[in-house]
């Protein structure tokens, strides 16, 4: 297609080589020659742009348009060598002015006083003819051979006519780079991007350091945007991003890429700045075709904006913000019923009712938006998209084996579905096939370091292989019938799994305390390894405490988790350390063990049953029985209401201990929490939880009395695994007849390093 044009720019470019004989004949055939040339210009627009949306047409350049980039006509008839003056966007001038040189667009005629040199018929009219279409033909994706034309004219072209011609072509190699890189799964997919890359270093080694090639690097800079976003390297984009002035012209799809880029680095703030600044220049009335960002292959459409839009602002909890956004792209999209099999709009609903469905979810109203999923994999069962909505939904519940399920079934669907490997890369984790999760890891290498899921799915790997260490810290005050006054530290380090299902810990364990019999203060300190596979944990601990009752001993617990909804535990330890700090003052240790039982499904609901035994050295036999659950009341956008109740006895065969310990009692208490998730940054989060509950306390010899308590708790999220917890608390109830006010205290920190 590229020929026929060639052939025709050379006989425009080259009037003089006519033969006087056929100055008539071409005379009569200019109409012909005419149509001929527009019809071809527009099989060429078409060939280059073929993917072309359909409400893009409004925007697609055509080699009729005079695009703004393009030099005044004064400046195309100065020398070559003469640089002319910088490039800048003029507002608009009242028709009621005159139009200075400056001013002039190319095609306006040159005013009396600069005459145009000859340039056979037509003069210069025939100059700014070949410009517009040149400068068309560049931002209408032939860059290449736009950028031929005009090095072929150096009366006309200008040497910053060169240098924005060949961005324009380095533009035109990202794109095709970018394209190129989402449709190959192999290592070499990036090969096109990094060649564009290297062609802009090169071109902005030769720019003149000279005002007037500052247009050429800003826009290089966007050039760069793309790039680095489409490859991954979401860091360089940012800072390319930012190198550009805010005042200064960005093509839209550099816009997206920066939103996109950070939105990878968990930072939604500023990618809501940088989707809205795209949706807002998308739909101006904008003259500069090549700042639109619509005309190279892929195109970003208007609702891959607003879809990124809404993922930046669910990522913040704006849930009300988003919700507009998906208002706004259903008003952009045609009736249903005006809609084609073969229109892109098919896809475009496709997609919105995704997004609704996935609204629904991140509100907390999951079984509406799961049921919402469920109906659009009905009507449309290969969808790749939806059956990942769908099983990150269940993942998202705590639903791992569901959700391994449905990624399973999606890849035997889409081989090369790299959301899906990634999500069953996640769910692998999550059910301990640690194998299976190394061999997606590898597989993985650094081939896809642009995709967010993948992102995901290497920060839980790289989460699990690191050492972790985690301590919990409690102080209390009052409740003398335990201790006047508490404090405990129990922390544990893990080493990096060994052989995928082994790791190794260390553990101390800390108590001080203020007692009306005496002080206290043990140490003890284990060593220990845990086994985790599938279903199945297994961890034991040999320990050594410390002091004149210092004692080796040592512990050891067994999980399994029977479906994604129940699981079962036991566990044994040969010197406890959850006696009444009283029983430790009193030289008094203990053995304990317990079995439990529960039921889970994610946050909306869980019950349990447990059973635990202690048996102390002075002959004391202690049990306990417990059992409660909890049940999602409300659900507000951020927020969220549960209710829980539980009941419990307790027994005991030895009274008048040093130690609180009734003969019998039983305790029924109901509660209520609120959770209000107050900030969110990505996946940075606060979350403010508070608990409220009450109830009423029976003492075998002492009656019944009611009991209450109260607790704030902030928890933070720091960094994916880095998360710290801490509260205050408060509460009153009764031992042995006496009621006694309590104040607690409490922090929890996770590290993975």
């Amino acid at each position: 297609m590229n020929a026929q044009p060639k052939r025709l720019y050379a006989v425009l470019a080259q009037p003089k080589r006519l033969h006087p004989a056929n100055c008539i004949t071409l005379a009569a055939c200019a109409p012909v020659m005419l149509l001929f040339l527009s019809s071809v210009c527009s099989a060429m627009e078409a060939d280059n742009g073929g993917s072309r949306e359909p409400n893009d047409v409004a925007e697609a350049p055509s080699i009729t348009q005079t695009p703004t980039i393009a030099q005044p006509i004064q400046q195309a008839q100065q020398p070559a060598e003469q640089m002319p003056e910088p490039q800048t966007q003029q507002p608009a001038q009242p028709a009621t002015q005159p139009a200075t040189p400056d001013q002039q667009t190319p095609g306006q005629p040159a005013p009396a006083a600069t005459p145009a040199p000859p340039t056979g018929a037509g003069g210069a009219q025939s100059a700014s003819a070949l410009r517009t279409e040149v400068f068309g033909l560049a931002t209408g994706g032939g860059a290449v051979q736009a950028l031929e034309e005009a090095k072929a004219r150096p009366d006309v072209f200008t040497p910053v006519d060169i240098a924005q011609l060949e961005e324009l072509s380095i533009r035109q190699q990202v794109r095709g780079g970018r394209d190129k890189a989402r449709a190959m799964t192999s290592p070499d997919r990036f090969d096109g991007i990094d060649s564009a890359l290297k062609a802009a270093d090169n071109l902005e080694a030769r720019l003149p350091d000279t005002p007037e090639y500052q247009q050429v690097r800003y826009a290089l800079a966007g050039d760069r945007v793309v790039a680095y976003a489409g490859r991954g390297e979401m860091e360089k984009a940012v800072t390319s991003y930012v190198s550009i002035p805010a005042d200064q012209p960005i093509s839209v799809e550099a816009l997206a890429s920066a939103g996109e880029a950070y939105s990878y680095l968990n930072e939604p703030g500023k990618a809501e700045v940088a989707y809205r600044r795209a949706i807002q220049q998308q739909a101006a009335a904008s003259t500069d075709v090549a700042t639109r960002g619509y005309q190279y292959g892929a195109r970003t459409r208007p609702i891959d904006l607003r879809e990124g839009l809404f993922y930046a602002l669910t990522d913040q909890n704006k849930f009300v913000e988003a919700g507009k956004v998906l208002d706004d792209i259903a008003a952009s999209l045609p009736p249903p019923n005006q809609v084609r099999p073969w229109d892109l709009a098919n896809d475009d609903y496709l997609r919105l009712n995704r997004l609704r469905a996935q609204y629904l979810i991140y509100v907390g109203q999951t079984d509406a938006g799961l049921a919402e999923l469920k109906r659009l994999e009905e009507q449309v069962p290969f969808s790749a998209e939806v059956r990942n909505a769908e099983a990150d939904a269940q993942l998202g519940k705590g639903r791992n084996r569901l959700a391994k399920d449905m990624y399973v079934a999606a890849l035997n669907d889409h081989p090369d579905n790299i959301e899906a490997l990634a999500g069953l890369g996640r769910t692998s984790l999550n059910t301990g096939d640690y194998a299976n999760a190394t061999a997606i890891n590898t597989a993985f290498g650094n081939t896809f370091p642009e995709n967010g899921s993948v992102r995901n799915f290497k920060r839980d790997y790289d989460a699990w292989r690191a050492p972790t260490v985690s301590t919990e810290l409690t102080g209390e005050h009052g409740a003398a019938a335990i201790a006047d006054e508490q404090f405990t530290a129990d922390t544990y380090i893990y080493s990096p799994p060994i052989y995928d299902y082994w790791r190794v810990f260390g553990h101390n364990f800390y108590e001080w305390a203020l007692t009306d019999i005496g002080r206290l203060q043990r140490i003890r300190n284990g060593i220990g390894a845990d086994f985790r596979r599938g279903p199945l944990t297994v961890q034991g601990e040999v320990s050594r405490s410390t002091g004149g009752d210092g004692r080796t001993g040592g512990n050891g617990q067994v999980e399994y988790a029977i479906n994604d909804f129940f699981k079962a535990t036991a566990g044994f330890d040969s010197d406890a350390n959850d006696l009444p700090s009283k029983a430790y003052v009193a030289h008094i240790w203990g053995r304990t063990g317990q079995v439990a039982f529960t039921y889970t499904d994610g946050d909306r609901r869980s019950a349990d049953i447990g059973y635990n035994i202690g048996r102390y050295s002075d002959e004391n036999f202690h049990q306990e029985f417990t059992v409660g659950g909890s049940q999602r009341l409300f659900t507000f956008p951020n927020q969220q209401i549960n209710g829980t109740l539980r009941f419990g006895t307790s027994s005991n065969t030895l009274q008048n201990t040093p130690y609180f310990s009734p003969s019998r009692d039983y305790s029924a208490e109901v509660g209520m929490s609120h959770q209000w998730a107050i900030w969110r940054s990505g996946e940075r989060s606060l979350l403010q939880r508070f608990y409220i509950s009450g109830g009423a306390y029976n003492q075998r010899g002492f009656g019944t009395s009611g009991f209450w308590a109260a607790r704030l708790e902030h928890a933070w999220t720091f960094h994916h695994d880095i998360t710290l917890t801490y509260g205050i608390g408060v509460g009153r109830h009764a031992y042995d007849g006496e009621q006694e006010l309590s104040e607690t205290a409490y922090v929890l920190l996770t590290v993975p390093f």
